[in-house]
């Protein structure tokens, strides 16, 4: 694992990390199949999948704590108060690891209780990498 090639993927893609790691990495909508091609095509391991609601300028969040301004978009992340989604690919093809966390993102849905939220209908819901790197590995974009 290269972790300058890391970095660059990450500036490459806009990706928003959350804190000093590679965990909480979160990637637009839009670029997030991209990212997770690019990063599994360069060896990255993805151990999980977490969850942030998108608030478009100063907006105020519905369903988030809070989190980071966004240093690409006008607006900021809050994190949802549900639970990461684990993912094992180790013993998978690249192709397979690939589709497996594309899938996982694209058919993710939440269970509120007055409503059910899907990746596909809310706009808001923004996914957040969690990648598998050595513990003192540190990003240098916070």
């Amino acid at each position: 694992m290269d972790k300058e090639k890391l970095d660059k993927i990450i500036k490459d893609y806009k990706v928003q990390p959350v804190g000093n790691g590679y965990i909480d990495l979160i990637v637009s909508r839009d670029l997030f199949k991209q990212f997770v091609h690019e990063l599994i095509e360069n060896g990255f391991v993805i151990k999980s999948v977490s969850w942030w609601e998108w608030c478009a300028n100063k907006d105020e969040c519905k369903y988030g704590l809070g989190g980071p301004e966004s240093k690409f978009y006008r607006g900021w992340f809050a994190e949802l108060p549900i639970d990461v989604d684990d993912i094992e690919l180790s013993d998978l093809t690249t192709e397979k690891a690939i589709e497996n966390v594309i899938d996982l993102i694209d058919s993710k849905s939440i269970q509120y209780p007055d409503e059910i939220i899907s990746f596909h209908e809310s706009n808001w819901l923004t996914p957040a990498i969690w990648l598998d790197v050595p513990d003192n590995w540190i990003n240098k974009f916070n």
